[in-house]
């Protein structure tokens, strides 16, 4: 296994229903589920810094570091970076969205994702507009991207099944809506602190397999 040399130690200044039903904070900080963006963002002054790892199929490991800050209320911005290993990206790439509450229970999002000045290396960047509401029982996400041949509906669920347990779903188009990705995981608090995230995703596309992510969390308060 390759040594995780962090090259990015990266501080913040600048990143269906499925079946959960039968068992879907808003998550604490994580604002996003497994591989859609809703319109949660992270508190202000609020700096969460993330260790992550991408696995599965017939590749080793890819191992990254992140991190999301709050600098205004309803703002977020974050950053992403490879430290080792195989993965879906090398970075770094950065992040931003803007949240807009509409009502108490109800809030919309525009926001950019995977920008970086490497579109072969890294992709094209991720432009969305995504809408969240609480149900009572769980919370419901909707959005679209304009990303670059690559225009998708998303849409997602998640559902507290304890106060530090939440259970998570979503499900994406890709390559252009000619397939999908489907994905199901949980977000577990361990303290006030500290947080673990893991999900399987289900690729339609041929050739791909089952892709897993593991995720700490550690989140900082500023003031």
């Amino acid at each position: 296994m390759q040594s995780v040399s962090c090259r990015a130690i990266l501080l913040y200044l600048v990143g269906v229903s499925l079946i959960l039903g039968i068992t879907g904070a808003a998550f604490a900080t994580p604002t996003g589920l497994n591989n859609i963006p809703t319109a949660d963002a992270v508190s202000k002054d609020l700096l969460v810094l993330q260790g992550f790892s991408e696995f599965g199929g017939e590749r080793s490991p890819g191992w990254f570091v992140g991190a999301k800050y709050g600098p205004l209320e309803n703002v977020e911005i974050g950053i992403d970076d490879k430290a080792a290993g195989s993965g879906t990206a090398a970075g770094p790439v950065l992040q931003g969205k803007f949240r807009l509450p509409l009502r108490e229970n109800c809030a919309a999002a525009l926001g950019a994702a995977n920008i970086s000045d490497n579109s072969d290396r890294n992709g094209h960047s991720f432009p969305y507009f995504v809408l969240s509401h609480d149900l009572g029982e769980m919370n419901a996400h909707l959005g679209y991207s304009w990303q670059k041949a690559n225009q998708a509906w998303f849409v997602g669920v998640d559902r507290a099944v304890t106060p530090r347990l939440t259970l998570r779903a979503d499900w994406t188009e890709v390559e252009d809506g000619d397939e999908s990705l489907a994905s199901l995981g949980f977000i577990r608090e361990i303290d006030a602190q500290w947080l673990v995230e893991a999900w399987a995703s289900f690729p339609t596309a041929h050739g791909e397999h089952t892709a897993y992510v593991a995720k700490f969390d550690y989140v900082v308060p500023l003031k």
